[in-house]
């Protein structure tokens, strides 16, 4: 069933699978040319159910090696062509309706599974995170002018074009939720003077944080908290968070929203970066879900839209970013593979396997399937910022 539902699939290159009988299938046309061993019946099995887990659980196991081309190319060919299996597969196109509609199941973001679901990903080994992302360890989109610039200057640039739309003044109080290992706030004091509150839920990332700070001489202006969003009390005059919204849960937007404008000034201003996407509403991929972000949702911009306008909170500016997560991944996976024997030594191969499919699945979500980051500009008056984005720019 697989293979006769791969036959209706237009393919940009030439995508040849051996079966476990050894039998070989070919499909598509040109370069480049990809040859993938399935090693055994129930992988077979598992792909035409369901590719979205399987695909990726088979390359971690080994039950899926590629012969010829690279699991980069491979990855490119089949997100490439995701619309086109859904089409012609009615049994996978099911399953994808049927997820859709139990996708806030999928996001338990109690405070008890919170923590859980952070600690999954952000307390691994500190050194995996090192060894592939810049300097200052953004965890996040940079924002790039254009496609030749490094990792470094793209990070330092997003941090600038953040800190301009929030347009913070000196001693202004500040809240950065989901601060990771504490770059952003710790840049917003050094530029301006700010007093920054920074809360995570990962132990690691607040370690660092705070040590990051008592080395930088701002333990006066910075400072962070193992905290939840959902227990802030104080007002704040610029609230910040940047990639912490996917790990929300879609049944506590309006919570989250709820919250962050009402801790907000009279006079403040909120800017939320998050991947997006594009079109309409659907589940989280089962392989994300189940080895990299439990919890985790990228929201589709109507999510946030309904619930902003249900709480009469005004948004001032949204701005999409396409292609810069993809051009932040490229960066991040090529530094993965310089260090993959370290990274091997840190775990194992299987590991390895995993976080170069989630890389790889991550970048080309945005090239092929319509992945965006959305930057949101939220004001609690329609007074509180210039007319237009000059100020921004200038």
């Amino acid at each position: 069933m697989l293979f006769s539902v791969l036959n209706k699939i237009k393919f940009n290159g030439t995508l040849e699978f051996i079966d476990s009988n050894n039998t070989k299938f070919t499909y598509g046309s040109g370069n480049p040319l990809v040859r993938v061993k399935l090693k055994n019946k129930s992988i077979e099995k598992k792909l035409f159910r369901n590719p979205s887990l399987h695909f990726g659980e088979g390359y971690m196991n080994e039950e899926l090696v590629i012969e010829e081309g690279t699991i980069e190319q491979l990855v490119d060919l089949v997100t490439s062509a995701y619309d086109d299996f859904i089409k012609h597969n009615k049994y996978f196109k099911l399953y994808e309706k049927f997820s859709g509609y139990f996708k806030t199941f999928q996001q338990i973001n109690e405070f008890v599974n919170s923590k859980k679901n952070v600690a999954h990903h952000y307390d691994l080994k500190e050194d995996l995170y090192r060894l592939f992302l810049d300097k200052d360890m953004q965890y996040s989109c940079g924002y790039y002018h254009n496609a030749n610039i490094g990792l470094d200057r793209a990070q330092i640039d997003k941090k600038n074009h953040i800190i301009n739309k929030l347009q913070i003044s000196e001693n202004m109080k500040v809240l950065d939720i989901g601060c990771g290992w504490g770059g952003m706030a710790i840049e917003i004091a050094k530029q301006t003077g700010a007093y920054v509150k920074g809360i995570t839920l990962s132990e690691n990332q607040l370690a660092t944080a705070s040590k990051r700070a008592q080395e930088e001489g701002l333990s006066e202006k910075v400072t962070f908290k193992l905290q939840d969003y959902r227990d802030e009390k104080e007002n704040y005059d610029r609230i910040v968070s940047v990639g912490m919204f996917e790990h929300v849960g879609v049944k506590y937007f309006r919570t989250f929203f709820s919250k962050t404008y009402d801790i907000l000034n009279d006079k403040g201003v909120f800017l939320l970066h998050t991947i997006g996407q594009r079109g309409i509403p659907t589940a989280t991929s089962p392989w994300i879900r189940k080895y990299i972000f439990p919890g985790g949702y990228i929201p589709s911009l109507s999510d946030i839209i309904k619930d902003c306008e249900k709480l009469n909170i005004n948004i001032t500016d949204i701005e999409i970013l396409r292609l810069h997560y993809a051009h932040t991944l490229t960066h991040w996976y090529q530094n993965v593979i310089k260090n993959k024997d370290k990274i091997i030594r840190m775990f194992d191969e299987r590991f390895f396997r995993m976080w170069e499919f989630y890389l790889l699945a991550s970048k080309y979500s945005f090239v092929n399937m319509g992945n965006v980051v959305f930057q949101i500009q939220i004001a609690k008056n329609i007074q509180n910022l210039p007319l237009t984005r000059n100020y921004i720019y200038n």
